[in-house]
């Protein structure tokens, strides 16, 4: 299968390529920069051009300007970016009968603490990232071959920004001091499993809007400890924090409801402690081979 991605640098991207390699799809990657095809979906002409030049059966689209304050700041970019695109990218479908999954966001709810919200349940739209996400959503889904993927991912890029697993293992090695937001609920799946369940789920002709998330509501307080305790390190100088002191108004209730992802299929989404036990096999992967890279210059 021909596959196109879209954002493949990113930290979703990069696990969906890898994905795509095992699976042995006819891989092309888009990026703004630093990818095979230069393209910023918001450049209309460009993303048509690349899709006509390419031709693929499926399109795998994980960009997205994720920043929460500068969408806030640039809402007709967030607009341009997370939600326009996807009008182009549902009519590609429709007329060309091509696969589309669109990952789209948690960021939908304010209330309910613990609670997992299911497909269906109303949102609350307090943010430009949340409004042109959902946007987004409802164009893909004008696209009856489209999955559209609700999740909140964790992972490791390796590089020089962070990412939050990094600084959340980065403060458990080193016991720094940290705010933990205890009222932070999410279902952040790492991007590995993501992936994974995401073929499967296109593979198997999978159509419509479906959670895809861990199989466990937690907030990013546990998820900092969870990684603190499968290091076998103690947490001293962190402190319980809240999201309310943010600058910018945030969905924080965020649990996902993946029970019918999980009945399509067959099988359990992983929990917190599996996700985690990802998230750190990762970061030792790429730490030794960062540890390999060094060794000819240290010898030398």
């Amino acid at each position: 299968m021909k596959l196109l991605l879209l954002g493949s640098t990113g930290l979703l991207g990069r696990a969906v390529a890898e994905e795509a390699r095992l699976r042995g799809h006819a891989l092309r990657e888009a990026a703004r920069r630093n990818a095979e095809i230069t393209l910023d979906i918001a450049d209309e002409q460009a993303l048509r051009e690349v899709l006509a030049a390419e031709n693929p059966d499926m399109v795998f689209n994980c960009a997205a300007l994720t920043d929460i304050e500068a969408c806030e700041r640039n809402p007709l970019d967030a607009w341009s970016t997370n939600a326009r695109p996807l009008a182009f990218l549902a009519a590609w479908a429709r007329e060309s009968g091509g696969k589309l999954i669109h990952v789209s966001t948690d960021q939908y709810f304010t209330e309910g603490g613990r609670e997992a919200h299911d497909e269906m349940t109303p949102v609350s739209l307090v943010n430009e990232y949340a409004r042109t996400k959902f946007a987004g959503e409802a164009f893909a889904l004008t696209a009856a071959n489209a999955l559209v993927l609700r999740t909140s991912i964790v992972g490791i890029r390796g590089s020089e920004k962070q990412t939050l697993a990094e600084w959340a293992i980065d403060v458990a090695l080193n016991d720094r001091p940290a705010q933990l937001f205890a009222d932070a609920w999410s279902s952040s799946i790492d991007v590995g499993s993501f992936a994974r369940a995401a073929f499967d789920m296109a593979e198997a002709e999978m159509s419509g809007l479906y959670n895809l998330a861990a199989g466990e509501v937690y907030t990013k307080e546990d998820f900092v400890r969870e990684i603190a305790r499968q290091l076998e390190r103690k947490l001293t100088a962190a402190t319980s924090g809240s999201v309310r002191g943010l600058a910018t108004t945030r969905a924080h209730c965020l649990g996902l409801d993946v029970t019918r992802a999980e009945t399509l299929l067959g099988r359990r989404l992983p929990e917190l402690p599996e996700v985690v036990a990802s998230v750190l096999h990762r970061y030792n992967e790429i730490s030794a081979h960062d540890l390999r890279q060094l060794a000819p210059h240290r010898n030398a």
